[in-house]
């Protein structure tokens, strides 16, 4: 697996490995994440936890066909070129 951008350790089971993962890692390194944490445990902590790193392409492929999620997410939450909410 390939190292954080702000260390050079990586925690497995921490929600910003884990998107970065998601968002700019390989097919086997996502699949390897998979196998690790678990599908289920994986897509919780996709929806719970969201991070801003991903575009809108990159969104949609891990929606649809690696987490196989079919019902709606605020997309806002999830992508970098949109405005953070400061409330």
């Amino acid at each position: 697996m390939n190292y954080s951008w702000f260390t050079n350790k990586t925690d497995e089971k921490s929600p910003e490995t884990i998107h970065q993962t998601l968002a700019f890692g390989s097919l086997n390194e996502i699949q390897s994440l998979k196998q690790t944490l678990g599908e289920e445990k994986l897509k919780k902590l996709f929806l719970d936890q969201p991070k801003k790193v991903y575009t809108a392409s990159t969104l949609n492929f891990i929606k649809k066909f690696i987490l196989s999620i079919n019902t709606s997410i605020d997309e806002q939450r999830y992508l970098k070129n949109t405005p953070r909410n400061t409330r």
